[in-house]
């Protein structure tokens, strides 16, 4: 099987100082105000986790500095969180633009990006997919995930659906297996990220050397970005029981887990052979297999909504950035076309 290397494929002038005080909710997430560089939320807990971050021997190697300065700011105004970003993050990242070693032909550039997303998240009445796999309307990535507090897009789903061609006008292109860039050969570096043909860097999984930079405990809840629904989003860990806040903090679990046995399909209209992981169809969602719902978060208490809310997780394993919105997504985070 061939597979490219080829990355995946979003005004707000709000200029008020975040708060503190999100419309409706006692939200005190807003540690990040204008005009920041980079990451931030820095922790100086001793219990910390960073040696459990582990990184993939897989990924390409996080040995470049790049020569654009992060550019990150968020304000509150109403019911409405502007975000503008250069999406350039602070760490090292992997070796990119061609040549020798690149992980990637598109080399990073920065980025002019803004987003505006709602202080007053609902619910609503049914998830919505970050990948349109059937159905009607455009088929393949709908939307990015989310950006953390470092300005950088969570953006786990590729545009990779079989047979693998670059052709996105093939009429034979099967969405519903399409390859999951935590597994196959996709020219992620260690941050498990690589770069869109536009410039643009971007997570697809657990965004490892910014979750080192910032002492990321073990011990507390930490608040790591925001979804484009406006749900927060957290790092792995989170209260035993999820309405006490003075339970301890475990590693919460996804609920997916790899089907057993062989795909269905004959090898040309789709792909057979063995559940491995390659295809994020391989994955299949068990009610209560772990302590996270289906779109990888929960309804709790947490340091920032002290009286509950659905938020979401960053977990190690499948899906590891979520994939479904439980909320209404900001067409900010939408996705034109190719991922």
């Amino acid at each position: 099987m061939s597979l490219s290397i080829w990355a995946c494929s979003s005004d707000s002038s709000d200029t008020t100082t975040t708060t503190g005080n999100d419309t409706n909710q006692t939200d005190t997430s807003n540690t990040n105000t204008d005009n920041t560089s980079g990451d931030t939320n820095n922790n100086t807990n001793t219990d910390s986790c960073v040696d459990q971050i582990a990184e993939n021997p897989e990924r390409g190697a996080c040995d470049q500095t790049l020569p654009d300065t992060p550019s990150f700011s968020q304000s509150v105004s109403g019911s409405t969180r502007s975000i503008s970003s250069n999406n350039i993050p602070k760490h090292m990242v992997g070796l990119f633009g061609g040549g020798q070693g690149s992980l990637n032909p598109n080399a990073i550039s920065a980025q002019n990006s803004s987003y505006s997303i709602t202080t007053n998240p609902q619910v609503a009445a049914s998830l919505t997919p970050l990948l349109n796999s059937s159905g009607t309307g455009r088929q393949g990535p709908q939307y990015a995930f989310g950006i953390l507090l470092n300005g950088v897009e969570l953006d786990p789903i590729a545009a990779e659906p079989w047979p693998h061609t670059r052709d996105m006008s093939d009429p034979n292109l099967n969405w519903e297996w399409n390859l999951e860039a935590l597994v196959a050969l996709l020219g992620l570096d260690c941050n498990n990220a690589h770069v869109q043909p536009n410039g643009k860097y971007h997570y697809h999984g657990s965004p490892v050397l910014y979750l080192k930079s910032i002492n990321i405990p073990c011990n507390k809840m930490t608040l790591i970005g925001y979804a484009a629904d406006g749900f927060l989003i957290y790092y792995k860990y989170a209260y035993t029981s999820a309405s006490d806040a003075t339970t301890d903090v475990v590693a919460m679990t996804s609920s997916y887990r790899l089907k057993s046995g062989n795909r269905p399909g004959d090898g040309t209209t789709a792909p057979n052979g063995a559940y491995d992981g390659e295809y994020s169809n391989d994955y299949e969602y068990v009610d209560g297999l772990g302590t996270l719902g289906e779109a990888n978060g929960r309804v709790g208490v947490t340091p920032e909504y002290p009286e509950g809310t659905f938020y979401y997780v960053i977990t190690d394993d499948f899906p590891s950035v979520p994939r479904y919105f439980k909320g209404t997504p900001s067409n900010d985070f939408a996705i034109g076309g190719g991922a």
